[in-house]
């Protein structure tokens, strides 16, 4: 199981590329309720982006254990709800994170577990070669251009075709 924070699931929906996104996912690619709220909030805002998630990334609830490890992570203040929500239900579920937050990245780690960013997923999507590398380098264009993100180190993105 994939858990998806509001910044990777926003970026792959102003791309149209959710369903890419979920065929390079070997399981089910999931949002927490706290990123479904941020993502309304976005709606109510004018954005239809929102809706593309809503209508193919299935929104999961906490259980029991989660919500205590969700109220320890949440007295993070650099991390949102969405992002504890989604790394409570990792820890429990032996899922992993999807996020583009740096700092997000360290206190997974830090915590022991499974997390992927931006880069991550990208290297992984060129390496299932379910897109050519001119594909890839439209994807990186779109995602720099449409969710006015700077991807880093893209050439060890395309050198995946390489190999």
């Amino acid at each position: 199981m994939f858990i998806l924070d509001c910044d990777i699931a926003s970026t792959f929906a102003k791309i149209n590329k959710i369903d890419l996104l979920k065929a390079t996912l070997p399981s089910d690619v999931c949002i927490s309720n706290s990123v479904y709220i941020e993502l309304m909030r976005a709606k109510e805002m004018g954005f239809s982006f929102p809706d593309t998630i809503f209508n193919n990334i299935t929104t999961i609830t906490l259980n029991d254990s989660e919500l205590i490890d969700f109220q320890k992570f949440s007295q993070e203040k650099k991390i949102h709800f969405g992002e504890t929500e989604g790394i409570a239900i990792c820890k429990n579920r032996n899922a992993v994170f999807l996020t583009n937050d740096s700092i997000v990245v360290k206190f997974c780690e830090a915590k022991g577990i499974k997390v992927l960013n931006l880069k991550d997923v990208l290297i992984f999507m060129a390496g299932s070669n379910l897109v050519s590398k001119t594909e890839m380098m439209d994807i990186i264009k779109d995602i720099e251009d449409r969710d006015n993100t700077v991807i880093k180190h893209k050439k060890d993105i395309l050198e995946e075709y390489d190999s």
